[in-house]
C-alpha cells in the first residue's frame, strides 16, 4: 500500500509540474504572439503605399533599379512616433506613418523599414543615424559623386573596407565613443552621423553584429536579435529629393553584403 501511495503522490506531482509548465509555455506565447511580435513586424501594403517614392522618381531610375541590391527609398524625419505599435500616437503623423519606426529607420540588410533598434540608417530631419543595436555604423559624405560610378575602391570607400569589427563587447563600447565623436582620414570625415545635403552621395558601413539582446515584456525575456537578419554590408546612397514636408528620397546599391562577427554578450536586459 505504501509503494502504492508514493507512486500516487509521485503521479500527482508529475501532473501538476506539467500543468504548470503548460501554463507557463501558453502564458509565453500569448506575450510573444501578443506583445512583442507586433513590434518587429513588416509593414503592410497600404503602409507601404504611403512611403512610395515619387512615380517621376521610380521612372527616372527605372533602368538603375533593374541591378541587383539596388533600391529607392522615402524617409520621413523621425517625430517621435512610439515604436509599439500596440500604443500609436494619436499625433496625425504617427496616424499617418503607423508601421513601426514611423516610416523613419530603414534596414538595407532586410531592405524594409524597421524599428530604430533594428535599423542601419534613421533620418531625423537634418542628418542620419545609425540607432541600432549592436551594430558599429559608419558613415561618409563621398561628394556630389553619381551614386552608379560608386565602386569599393572609390576614394573614401578604403576607410569603410579596412574597418576591423571587433566581437568583444567592451572593446566595441570604446569605438562607438570614436564614432560618436568622428574621425578625419584622407580628406574624409567618418561619423555615426552625419548631415544631410541633397545631390550628395554616401556611403554607409553597417555592421550588425551576431548575438543577445535580451529585452523583457510582461516578465517574458526573449532575444530581440531573433527577429533580425544580422549582417555586414556597406551601401551607397544618394539623396535624389528633399520635399518641405520631412520626406527625403535616397537612390541605394549595396557594394559588399557578408556574414556579420557574433559579439560578446553584455549581459543586459531591457524591461518594459
Amino acid at each position: 500500500m505504501r509503494v502504492i501511495k508514493k507512486s500516487c503522490v509521485f503521479l500527482v506531482i508529475v501532473l501538476a509540474t506539467a500543468a504548470v509548465c503548460k501554463t507557463q509555455t501558453l502564458f509565453r506565447l500569448n506575450v510573444l504572439n501578443k506583445h512583442v511580435k507586433p513590434l518587429y513586424r513588416y509593414p503592410t501594403k497600404d503602409e507601404l503605399r504611403r512611403v512610395a517614392p515619387d512615380s517621376d522618381l521610380q521612372a527616372k531610375y527605372r533602368e538603375f533599379l533593374k541591378n541587383r541590391e539596388t533600391g529607392l527609398t522615402l524617409l520621413v524625419a523621425d517625430s517621435g512616433c512610439s515604436e509599439n505599435t500596440n500604443v500609436i500616437s494619436a499625433r496625425a503623423n504617427c496616424i499617418k506613418y503607423s508601421m513601426p519606426g514611423g516610416g523613419s529607420s530603414y534596414s538595407f540588410r532586410v531592405r524594409n523599414y524597421r524599428i530604430p533598434r533594428l535599423a542601419d540608417i534613421t533620418f531625423t530631419r537634418d542628418s542620419f543615424q545609425a540607432t541600432g543595436i549592436l551594430l558599429h555604423g559608419i558613415f561618409v559624405n563621398l561628394g556630389k559623386i553619381p551614386v552608379e560610378e560608386v565602386g569599393l575602391t572609390t576614394p573614401g570607400l578604403e576607410t569603410l573596407r579596412m574597418f576591423r569589427p571587433t566581437v568583444d563587447y567592451y572593446r566595441a563600447k570604446k569605438t562607438d565613443e570614436i564614432l560618436s565623436r568622428g574621425f578625419l582620414r584622407n580628406g574624409f570625415a567618418y561619423r555615426r552621423a552625419l548631415y544631410i545635403k541633397e545631390s550628395d552621395t554616401f556611403a554607409l558601413r553597417s555592421i550588425a553584429y551576431r548575438g543577445k539582446r535580451y529585452r523583457s515584456v510582461a516578465g517574458v525575456t526573449y532575444n530581440e536579435l531573433d527577429f533580425d537578419k544580422r549582417r555586414d554590408v556597406i551601401v551607397v546612397f544618394r539623396i535624389v529629393r528633399i520635399a518641405g514636408d520631412g520626406k527625403i528620397t535616397l537612390l541605394w546599391r549595396i557594394l559588399q553584403n557578408r556574414k556579420s562577427p557574433k559579439m560578446g554578450s553584455s549581459a543586459k536586459t531591457n524591461a518594459r
